[in-house]
């Protein structure tokens, strides 16, 4: 048991990705359980992986969140080590040994794979960018998969896989079950820097994901939901104030891009903007600033533009982000 990986996968409606996912992780040579915990599936997902992969054991649970799916999961597991991993991935040979294996001598450490786009063509993520206002960016989306193949130490992991020993999951508290679906890694990301841990890249586990590009009106909702849960988490009222004009530009950031969702995406934003007063401040609030500086001061130029202007718009909101941090210190 004491090199026992748990595997943990949390699903809804992913019959059609499991045969797939299940199958790859029976390659797996690096011993390893799988915990399958089905949140309310009515496609009929437990039936199948009952009858097609007796291995697997399965959590029967109501859908309440990723977040808390994962940790019921972590509940019944028995390894030592814990790899959170998404329904609609298929993994590589060596993934799992090459993905647990730095969590041996490594204190304080969580590991995050190499994310290709399910057809294996191009890069998903290379771990997460997370920026101090809480938006979070995939690192490498769209480049060739020869990229990123040296050691780096990213800002934050991707919720789609990464391994982390059981009694550090349990240490830092899991996931925060407040936040239902994305920016749930954003927010353990967080975490983890709030407890000094270093988070690693293996490039050499490889992972499909299927991922799609782009955010609908109602994915917006609920990853502006989760940031300003983050923000509210982990900023006191000082600080906040302190962060106004980096906290302005991302709103003018996140509008601009809910403009060009349509009439949906500024009627889903202005949902998630009059949520903002059902959420505390958490009166527990760790040392923001070594957190803060940890996490990126500036965001990617391509993810958010579509032309030169917005591009230079971004390039802007960049130099007010590092200008802000400054006074921040």
């Amino acid at each position: 048991m004491d090199e026992l990986a748990s595997i943990i996968i949390v699903t809804c409606n992913h019959k059609n990705y499991l045969a797939n996912c299940l199958q790859s992780l029976s390659l797996q040579d690096y011993p390893h359980e799988i915990i399958l915990v089905d949140n309310g599936s009515i496609d009929g997902t437990v039936q199948f992986v009952e009858k097609n992969f007796e291995q697997v054991k399965i959590i029967q649970n109501i859908n309440n969140g990723y977040g808390a799916g994962n940790n019921l999961g972590v509940s019944y597991a028995q390894g030592n080590y814990i790899v959170v991993l998404n329904p609609d991935t298929i993994v590589e040979k060596n993934w799992l040994g090459d993905l647990i294996t730095p969590l041996f001598n490594n204190h304080n450490t969580v590991t995050t794979p190499k994310i290709l786009m399910y057809d294996g063509l191009t890069i998903n993520t290379c771990g997460n960018i997370n920026h101090f206002t809480g938006l979070t960016f995939t690192r490498g989306l769209g480049e060739d998969i020869t990229h990123n193949n040296q050691y780096f130490s990213p800002t934050g992991i991707s919720g789609a896989c990464f391994a982390i020993k059981k009694e550090d999951y349990l240490k830092i508290g899991g996931f925060d079950e407040k936040i239902f679906l994305y920016n749930e890694d954003s927010e353990f990301s967080w975490r983890l820097h709030a407890y000094d841990f270093t988070i690693i890249f293996v490039s050499s586990s490889i992972v499909k994901h299927h991922y799609k590009s782009g955010v609908s009106p109602e994915k917006l909702y609920l990853l502006e939901i989760g940031r300003y849960r983050i923000l509210r988490k982990y900023l006191n009222k000082k600080e906040a104030i302190q962060l106004i004009p980096s906290l302005l530009v991302t709103e003018c950031l996140v509008f601009g891009y809910a403009f060009k969702c349509g009439y949906k995406g500024l009627v889903y934003k202005l949902k998630a903007v009059r949520g903002i007063t059902s959420l505390k401040y958490d009166t527990n609030n760790p040392d923001t600033r070594k957190i803060i500086s940890r996490l990126s001061p500036v965001i990617p130029t391509n993810l958010l533009t579509s032309n030169q202007f917005e591009c230079a718009f971004v390039v802007l909101c960049n130099k007010i982000f590092r200008w802000n941090l400054k006074v921040l210190k």
